[in-house]
């Protein structure tokens, strides 16, 4: 049977793609570091990374992630940062102003019911973030400056309306994104 590569996030607000990728690319025009934005079509909240899994465990996968109580919540963008920090930053992330809470519980409800499949459990605290770009070759950029710059972006307040598997397929020009299996509300 064969592997594909998968993990389980909440898709950005339509919303938020575009908006996104338009201040991603102003924030790039003052930097020197070679920065791999991510495509607005890709942007997501990562729950949790499976890595390669063969595909007769979607179904299994599948039946534990219908089970996660979710409901659609209110999110809003809030300051920003670098991971791991400002010295060393290898990526360029957002946080969250309303909803951390609700994302960092689904976080939690997945990591927890998938260890019953035998899945590692995340060893660190989850943050919730939205990666913004990957720091492919860095220069002598102010990094303090830019994390200004992350906190000053406004966007919209958004509503998540989806839990969703994807594969990810590595291609020689990024990533491509696939929905396997899409869950909506059925918060008990």
């Amino acid at each position: 049977m064969q592997k594909i590569r998968t993990f389980i996030a909440h898709p950005v607000p339509k919303e938020w793609e575009k908006a996104l990728f338009d201040k991603a690319e102003m924030l790039n025009h003052n930097l020197q570091s070679k920065v791999a934005w991510v495509k607005p079509v890709n942007m997501h909240f990562t729950l949790k990374f499976l890595g390669d899994i063969s595909e007769a465990d979607i179904p299994l996968i599948d039946s534990v992630l219908k089970l996660i109580p979710f409901k659609s919540f209110e999110v809003g963008a809030g300051p920003g940062g670098f991971f791991p920090d400002q010295l060393k930053p290898r990526t360029i992330w957002i946080g969250l102003t309303k909803g951390s809470k609700e994302i960092c519980d689904t976080a939690t409800a997945v990591d927890n019911n998938l260890a019953h499949l035998g899945f590692d459990k995340n060893t660190k605290p989850y943050h919730a973030h939205l990666t913004l770009g990957r720091i492919k070759k860095q220069a002598k950029d102010n990094w303090i400056e830019l994390a200004r710059k992350i906190s000053l972006i406004s966007l919209p307040e958004c509503t998540i309306t989806e839990l969703v598997l994807y594969q990810s397929e590595l291609t020689p020009s990024g990533p491509i994104y696939t929905k396997l299996k899409t869950y909506t509300q059925n918060a008990y």
